[in-house]
């Protein structure tokens, strides 16, 4: 990570993409879906325990932050390509409501971590800060840019952009055109599509209480609730005492935590699917 993607102090941050939104939608009309967290089984397990989502340090920020994406599992794990025999190395997605969440810290329109990382390099201006491409810090920001960018939730879930879209951006509007570039780093048509370069990041300086009825679902591998050798009562009780539905999938030893990345895509596919239904 380096210091020269953030702006210096006392520079402007470029709002071109919060401008482009609300000149098109001064209006939002679509209703928000579940924000998206995911972790280890590990952290997960403890998470369920304790009944609360804890703030920790970032360090693209400085600042001790709970991060979320908006409806799209899109987290990747550092080591998620590595073959696993354990557990708790594997996904734990947790599903929640924004509704009663207080204001959002920070919405960015990428995964801030893989861009200080240098994961769209590629394709990103270095001309351009990071504090650029910055919405604005509440819900309704993050809703108008799904709007704006892909026309629907359904078609940001895809991470499938306006047809046409950059050609309606003026080309001098530089952030909008490089934001354009890097989400297109997450079609389905390349051959590693990157979920994380078009999908809509929220941080919340507040740890979130799982117990204030904030969760809707839950999904961790099967095997966490039971094997040949027992069942995980404890961790079912848990799950009860949070009042949250939860999926599982079928985990096998010594796969990639990433194999399983697709399964998680789906489930919350599905939900996306039933609560517009």
């Amino acid at each position: 990570m380096t210091d020269a993607k953030r702006k210096p102090r006392g520079v402007a941050a470029n709002r071109e993409l919060v401008e482009l939104a609300k000149a098109a939608y001064p209006t939002v009309s679509i209703s928000p879906p579940d924000l998206i967290h995911v972790t280890s089984v590990g952290w997960g397990r403890r998470i369920i325990d304790q009944g609360i989502l804890e703030r920790r340090q970032c360090n693209v920020f400085g600042k001790e932050l709970v991060y979320f994406f908006v409806a799209r599992p899109a987290y990747r794990f550092g080591r998620g390509g590595e073959k696993s025999d354990q557990l708790n190395f594997f996904p734990f997605a947790i599903a929640l409501s924004p509704d009663a969440l207080p204001a959002p810290y920070h919405v960015y329109p990428f995964d801030t971590g893989a861009y200080m990382a240098g994961f769209y390099d590629e394709v990103a201006d270095p001309s351009i800060y990071i504090d650029d491409y910055e919405l604005e810090p509440d819900l309704a920001s993050a809703l108008r840019h799904i709007t704006w960018a892909f026309g629907g939730v359904d078609e940001y879930f895809d991470a499938r952009i306006r047809s046409g879209l950059s050609g309606t951006v003026p080309i001098w509007r530089s952030v909008a055109q490089n934001w354009l570039r890097i989400a297109s780093l997450a079609s389905t048509g390349r051959d590693k599509p990157d979920r994380r370069a078009s999908a809509i990041e929220l941080a919340y300086a507040q740890s979130v209480d799982l117990r204030q009825g904030h969760g809707r679902l839950l999904i961790f591998p099967e095997q966490l609730l039971e094997d040949p050798n027992g069942t995980n009562t404890e961790f079912l009780n848990s799950i009860r005492g949070l009042n949250v539905d939860f999926e599982t999938y079928d985990w096998r030893p010594n796969e990639t935590p990433d194999s399983f990345a697709d399964i998680i895509t789906q489930i919350m596919k599905r939900r996306l699917g039933a609560l517009a239904a």
